[in-house]
């Protein structure tokens, strides 16, 4: 694994969508201490203060032009890895499409990004994890991984926490794990952990899309990566992308 680092960028995906398009395959991690333009899913803008984590991952992509997006569930559950190395009774669950949650507030979320380069398909998986600190003025509650980390754990002779540094390869390698069985046995190997983690399974959900906002049970995924929902007259719907919002409470730890 290759990982470059850079004080600042514009933006992790825009700089390591560069390599991909001067040649470069990966596997390859770019990391930021700060970003100017950092991004999020539609285009919405990511804060990017000092003391976060923004990695952009850059992993070349077979034939199934699926497995790309089903990355993204990779990252997830590595992203959830990570958080229980140092937060390990942090309440920890996922939202579709691409968030992470601690204790229903928002610590991460994930920005996936696909191209060819001379005929070769490529996925960029990009990562923004708050350890720091947390932006204040978002529509939903967010927090970051230091709040949740214990005292003991921080005073220790040998504190557990100790930055994007340190951080970075845990994340690294948990994706790893996570690509590597998906390799091996498709999305099955994602899909029932990422469940034992959702958000709001088997609740009504509001849901959001392009061209319509509705009320609907999530009910699982389907074998693509896709969320099914029932409405309440019992039909079934995959979604494909959208905003989804469970009604499960909200708190903080």
């Amino acid at each position: 694994m290759r990982f470059i680092h850079l004080t600042e960028a514009g933006s992790t995906n825009d700089e390591v969508r560069r390599l991909a398009e001067q040649g470069e395959l990966g596997p390859i991690w770019l990391s930021a201490d700060v970003q100017t333009g950092g991004r999020g899913r539609h285009g919405r803008a990511w804060t990017s203060a000092l003391g976060n984590l923004y990695a952009s991952g850059l992993f070349p992509l077979g034939k199934e032009p699926l497995v790309g997006a089903q990355l993204g569930f990779a990252a997830a559950l590595a992203i959830a890895d990570t958080i229980a190395v140092y937060a390990p009774s942090a309440p920890v669950t996922l939202k579709w499409p691409n968030d992470v949650l601690v204790g229903g507030a928002k610590i991460s979320g994930i920005l996936l990004e696909t191209g060819q380069t001379q005929g070769v398909s490529w996925v960029i998986v990009g990562i923004g994890l708050n350890l720091l600190s947390h932006p204040t003025d978002t529509p939903y509650p967010a927090t970051h991984l230091l709040r949740h980390i214990s005292e003991a754990a921080l005073s220790s002779a040998e504190p557990i926490f100790t930055g994007v540094e340190a951080v970075l390869p845990v994340l690294s390698a948990r994706f790893e794990h996570w690509r590597a069985l998906h390799a091996r046995a498709g999305f099955a190997a994602l899909r029932s952990p990422w469940l034992d983690m959702a958000q709001g399974l088997n609740e009504v959900a509001d849901i959001r899309l392009t061209n319509r906002s509705f009320r609907a049970k999530i009910i699982g995924l389907g074998r693509n990566g896709e969320l099914q929902v029932e409405h309440s007259n019992g039909t079934i719907e995959s979604l494909y992308a959208g905003d989804v919002f469970p009604n499960a409470p909200l708190t903080e730890s």
